[in-house]
């Protein structure tokens, strides 16, 4: 059953973003829009739009998801947020839904995040160092795969909630 959705999930991704994905880049965008419909943010209802938050909308899947910007969640369109590094990681939990950190800079980012507030916002990395130092979720390289990771400690403790279906094709950290 777990396979059936798994083939269901990624069959359904690559024909949402209407891209032939191949790169890393690629997979990892349609990774994040399709985890964007699998949580509950807080007053989900509420929102006008679905708002992803990235360092660089030059390169890897924030520039992917940035052309795509006719893509919807629950029928609301979604937001392509630029955000910069010496942005308050509080400010970016109010403004985004989902912030994506590419490997290069999760080494800055994790350093600054000394607060342990609760958040709204789902952190998605590149490493499992990234879980390691706090993070949500990680689209980890494994080989020639993308594996989603999610930080069952830090989901507990936040203000969304993750639905099964994204949980069932998901690995664990820690196991």
């Amino acid at each position: 059953m777990k396979l059936m959705y798994l083939i269901a999930t990624f069959i359904f991704i690559f024909c949402s973003l209407n891209v032939d994905a191949k790169s890393p880049h690629e997979i990892r965008s349609a990774f994040l829009y399709q985890m964007a419909k699998l949580i509950d943010f807080p007053e989900q209802k509420n929102k006008q739009v679905t708002r992803f938050c990235f360092y660089d909308l030059t390169h890897g899947p924030g520039a992917i998801l940035n052309k795509n910007n006719n893509l919807k969640i629950r029928g609301k369109p979604i937001d392509i947020i630029k955000v910069n590094i010496s942005d308050p990681f509080r400010e970016l939990s109010k403004r985004c839904d989902i912030t994506y950190i590419d490997e290069t800079m999760e080494d800055d980012i994790l350093s600054t995040w000394t607060d342990t507030i609760t958040l709204n916002m789902v952190t998605v990395g590149e490493s499992i160092e990234f879980l390691e130092g706090g993070g949500i979720a990680s689209l980890v390289q494994e080989g020639s795969k993308i594996r989603l990771y999610i930080n069952r400690q830090e989901v507990a403790q936040h203000n969304f909630k993750v639905l099964s279906r994204l949980l069932a094709v998901s690995k664990f950290y820690p196991n």
